[in-house]
């Protein structure tokens, strides 16, 4: 059995080929211009492509999955039962119409579509849980199960940094940029309400009150599911990995069990997020 997901994926690429993955690459564009990405980019070619994105002249954009790169994702896995799970369809519409579109045209391959329900470092968390039980060996029909349990006990929470490039994305308004970057605000988002559909949860004013944010919205997740461990990915792009860090020990030092993760962002979510965010993706486990 085989995993096939977007490279809105949140791991590096040892992780990737560590979990056995097949990633569909999302395409980019740079002005209008194909620009090459790939989930095997280095640090340094994303940080190049983060101050791309910094330059108020350029427009950076991606598009949804491509028929022919989805069909050869599917053809590598070789005939396997193929789990193809993908970021909320909310959010790439695009992506989704172009899955059942490809398996509805070539009936002869065994893939089942789910959609995660989350974005970024949430839908990483549910897909890297997701590889881990398939290579341990998890029955198709069980693994299915497992996943829809976890996607329903996953969370997602974000800080940005960058309110001008929201602006300039149309996420915000242009007298909220200018006066949140004067009072040096600081975006807390969340996409596990409505999925797929990023809103505002607050604001604050330094890392250490979003870290504290967060960490008490887990405790309370704990509470409410009776949770008895926590398995984290943690996503950043730009000078917040001290922040990201923070956090992850902060959660690692609560009272019950907490896996996590940091990862260096890859470059499909860059577009979306901005050049200076971390995010949090975290799932409940009972």
């Amino acid at each position: 059995m085989k995993i096939v997901a977007g490279s809105a994926l949140q791991l590096e690429q040892e992780t990737v080929k560590n979990l056995g993955l097949n990633v569909v690459e999302y395409p980019m564009y740079l002005n209008g211009d194909d620009y090459p990405v790939s989930m095997a980019m280095s640090r340094e070619e994303k940080d190049i492509l983060r101050m791309l994105l910094k330059d108020k002249n350029n427009k950076v954009t991606t598009s949804g999955l491509r028929e022919q790169d989805l069909k050869k994702a599917y053809l590598a896995c070789g005939g396997d039962k193929i789990i193809s799970i993908h970021q909320a369809g909310k959010a790439s519409t695009a992506t989704s119409a172009m899955i059942n579109r490809v398996l509805s045209e070539n009936p002869e391959l065994d893939v089942t579509f789910i959609d995660s329900h989350h974005l970024t470092a949430a839908y990483t968390v549910i897909v890297q849980q997701a590889a881990e039980a398939a290579a341990g060996g998890m029955a198709f029909d069980e693994l299915k199960e497992y996943i829809e349990i976890i996607r329903d006990n996953t969370r997602h929470l974000g800080c940005v940094y960058d309110l001008f490039y929201l602006h300039r994305t149309g996420r915000l308004g242009l007298a909220k940029a200018i006066m949140g970057s004067a009072m040096k605000i600081i975006a807390l988002l969340s996409s596990s309400g409505d999925p797929g559909v990023l809103v505002s949860i607050g604001k604050v004013k330094n890392s250490i009150q979003a870290n504290t944010r967060f960490v008490n919205m887990v405790k309370e997740d704990m509470e409410k599911k009776n949770g008895k461990r926590v398995r984290c990915v943690i996503s950043v792009i730009g000078p917040h990995e001290k922040e990201a860090q923070d956090l992850k020990s902060k959660l690692e030092a609560l009272d019950f069990p907490v896996q996590a993760e940091i990862h260096y962002t890859n470059h499909s979510n860059m577009p979306h997020a901005g050049p200076d965010f971390y995010d949090l993706g975290y799932t409940i486990h009972a």
